[in-house]
């Protein structure tokens, strides 16, 4: 958005002529938007005298206009905090009206005296600047409710026939109504709703209330990425009253509905859905036709990186009908998607109907008073699925962020246990009444209070895993298995919900992820929770939100071991409460078919019974579609499960970015995805006169023939890969080591195993740490 001039009070002149049903309205050249005659009000100057100066000038007489409304508008940049706009009113003879001055002064060419038959017509084509125009045409000439023009004003519009008022209460807070819980849902803080009405809506839309289709158009495709031929679909999904204008309130709703950090779970994902079904139902009879329904199945096979050609895309089509029990000759209403949404007959709702650029980042660009981050010029991708411009396909730079004081205090006692947490503002002998009364950033407030708030669900989800671990002998896999006290139904509950959550922001992370040190890298733990409690009381036992270290997984939470389930509830809930502090990668085991032949589904099925071990486990398994593939730290070092990809799926780093954020079957959906998990290095040992000449013939990639699947990579194709993006080091898991790591191929490649004991066996575990430019391997003792 371009830089807007000071916003100042305003006076407008509405001249009717009764006799006539007409009405002079100006027109804009640029944008042919029709409004009524404004000009700037200086706060000492007599409007009265203003405004009646004004109309002289327009209509070569002088007359008396009275005052018709007056709008009270919440300005948060003002220091008076609000914006005065006054409209007159005047009714002049024909004779008058034919002496209007279209020819000289400012208003050359730019009044036009319109029929009232005419100007429903400039409504309903977008053609007014605001439907303001018909609420103060309607109020002028005194129709009766009903007559002329029916929509009623926005809830956000507090209205008293003469007076409107816009005031703070314009900010959406609470949860009570479907809508708020869309906002909750979403990352539109109320800091950030303010700067989207100060920084967006005013400028664009004062002295009107509403926002039109030719200023939604523009920021739409200019900050947020959508293509220019989609605007009057999104316009008319987003004008939920069919008013061909949104309020603010309307506006913030949609923005929620189609940010990319936005959950699909719930009631955001009805309200999401139903601006889905308006925006797909393109000749407005509340019915999704075949041809319609066609556009939604293409932008979810885009989503998927399906084939998009018109017979599978077709296909697709009658494959749903018939699912739905529908002929083609017959339509979808609104009640019938939502119902087929829920039962699953139509997947993938939540990847689609998303901006390529999160209103967080756009709030950053425009901000002045906040860092920004340097980007690409928005791509003008799909209008439903783009990558959010956190997720970018290429290197990021982004400025330190400015600091802030954290909401709660955290006394610690000697013994190294966190106790008493306090919000800071309780203790009012160290904090000044100053202090206390500054606003407070409510994203803040709300990740502050899930890591210290007993009652947040991840802490309910700790709290259990925690019991479960004292009552049951987690160094002896062989005993019987207990719930204790603990409801298996509640936990099983909460963790669902934790998953739910954690998909939504690691779809949204990039599929590379850049850290900064320092950084503890841990390998596989293949359900040894004892293991990772051990880790947690000897290098972050306070919690990872509170630890100085980044903590960065690198996949294989589950199977083998006997408590998977409470490995994944305690990494996914720490990734939920601490999201940049705790990183996961995805390993070969994230994947359905692998857990099906080895333990982890057994084991939801048998703590928790079939169907709601089933719930679990797909909750799970769908949280693990969506984690990162791979990690870089401070720019050197290069971590993943497997190991180094080969060239021609990987020629530089930034392909990785180029992964779906959501793999429901990586095998199929993306070969490099697939070499970052499998890959393994080459063993000195078992090289061969074949397997020489095959790594020779493959730029020092072979077949893995002992996994059956992906690559073996040789260290001339390890120093390949680190020259040609600049990096140092590999470090990977996916293999057990016997002293919890192995240092291989001239020293450029670290392998950790984070699991002692392996499968009954006598291996250390161990982790490195990332800090000051050092790989410091960090071993548990084994008992």
């Amino acid at each position: 958005m371009g830089t807007k001039p000071d916003l100042s009070h305003m006076v407008s002149l509405l001249v009717l002529c009764t006799s006539e049903n007409s009405l002079l309205l100006t027109i804009d050249n640029a944008s042919s938007d029709h409004w009524i005659p404004s000009v700037k009000a200086e706060p000492n100057a007599s409007w009265s005298k203003l405004i009646t100066k004004e109309s002289q000038d327009i209509l070569g007489v002088k007359v008396a206009p009275k005052l018709l409304r007056m709008y009270k508008i919440w300005n948060p940049k003002k220091e008076n905090a609000h914006l005065i706009h006054c409209v007159f009113y005047v009714v002049v003879e024909v004779s008058v009206k034919n002496k209007t001055k279209n020819s000289m002064g400012k208003y050359r060419g730019k009044l036009k005296w319109i029929l009232e038959s005419d100007l429903l017509g400039l409504w309903q084509s977008n053609s007014l600047r605001s439907p303001d125009l018909l609420e103060l045409y309607h109020l002028a000439r005194e129709y009766d409710v009903g007559h002329f023009y029916t929509v009623e004003p926005a809830e956000d519009i507090i209205l008293a026939k003469n007076v409107a008022e816009i005031t703070d209460d314009i900010l959406v807070s609470g949860k009570t109504t479907n809508y708020q819980q869309l906002i909750e849902s979403s990352p539109i803080d109320k800091l950030a709703q303010e700067q989207l009405y100060s920084n967006l809506f005013l400028p664009y839309c004062y002295p009107a209330c509403y926002m039109n289709l030719k200023s939604f158009s523009k920021f739409m495709t200019d900050d947020l990425g959508w293509p220019k031929p989609q605007m009057i679909f999104l316009f008319r999904s987003a004008d939920i009253n069919n008013r061909y204008g949104l309020s603010f309130r309307e506006l913030l709703y949609f923005l929620a509905a189609i940010d990319p950090n936005t959950g699909h779970g719930g009631t955001a994902a009805e309200l999401r859905c139903r601006y889905m079904f308006k925006y797909y139902d393109r000749d407005k009879d509340n019915v999704l036709k075949v041809e319609e329904f066609k556009n939604l199945i293409l932008d979810l096979r885009k989503s998927k990186k399906l084939a998009v050609d018109p017979q599978s895309v077709t296909k697709e089509t009658q494959d749903t009908y018939k699912s739905l029990g529908l002929q083609e000759s017959q339509g979808l209403a609104m009640n019938d998607f939502l119902r087929a949404v829920c039962d699953l007959k139509i997947r993938g709702t939540s990847h689609i109907f998303r901006s390529n650029v999160s209103i967080s980042i756009y709030l950053k660009d425009v901000n002045e008073r906040r860092p920004s981050i340097t980007r690409a010029p928005v791509t003008k991708a799909s209008p439903v699925y783009g990558a959010p411009i956190e997720n970018p396909r290429g290197k990021m730079t982004i400025k330190n962020p400015d600091y802030e004081i954290a909401l709660h205090t955290v006394k610690i006692q000697r013994s190294g246990q966190a106790i008493n947490i306090e919000e800071m503002k309780e203790i009012q002998e160290a904090v000044s009444a100053t202090t206390i009364k500054q606003p407070m950033n409510e994203q803040t407030k709300r990740l502050s209070m899930d890591i210290f708030s007993q009652r947040s669900v991840t802490n309910e989800v700790l709290k259990g895993l925690r019991y479960l671990t004292t009552i049951n002998n987690v160094k002896d896999s062989k005993t019987s298995y207990t719930w204790g006290q603990l409801d298996p139904n509640i936990f099983a509950r909460n963790l669902i919900q934790v998953c739910n959550q954690v998909r939504e922001i690691m779809r949204n992370q990039a599929r590379l992820l850049e850290l900064s040190s320092p950084v503890y890298i841990m390998g596989d733990l293949h359900g040894n929770v004892a293991d990772l409690l051990y880790f947690e009381r000897t290098l972050w036992h306070i919690g990872p939100g509170l630890s100085p270290c980044r903590l960065l997984f690198l996949g294989d939470y589950v199977d083998r071991g006997s408590y998977s389930i409470e490995v994944i509830s305690y990494l996914l809930s720490y990734k939920l409460q601490s999201p940049n502090k705790v990183s996961l990668l995805r390993g070969n085991h994230e994947i359905r078919e692998v857990q099906k032949m080895f333990t982890f589904y057994k084991e939801c099925c048998l703590k928790l019974g079939d169907k709601l071990g089933n719930e679990v486990w797909n909750a799970v398994n769908n949280a693990f579609d969506t984690m990162p593939i791979a990690a870089t730290i401070d720019g050197k070092v290069f971590c993943c499960h497997g190991g180094c990809p080969p060239p021609w799926l990987c020629p530089a780093l930034s392909a990785i970015n180029d992964i779906p954020s959501v793999l429901s079957q990586p095998e199929t959906q993306s070969s490099l995805a697939w070499e970052l998990m499998w890959n393994d290095p080459v063993k000195p040992k078992t090289v061969n006169e074949k397997l020489a000449m095959e790594l020779l013939a493959n730029e020092g990639f072979a077949v893995n023939t002992r996994r059956g699947t992906a690559h073996i990579f040789s260290v001339e194709a390890l120093e390949r890969f680190l020259r040609a993006n600049q990096l140092t080091h590999v470090v990977r898991a996916h293999e057990v080591a016997q002293c919890g790591f192995q240092v291989m191929q001239k020293g450029k490649l670290l392998t950790v195993f984070s699991s002692s004991k392996y499968c009954g066996g006598q291996n250390d575990a161990a982790c490195i740490m990332a800090d000051q430019g050092k790989l410091r391997i960090l071993r548990l003792e084994t008992e």
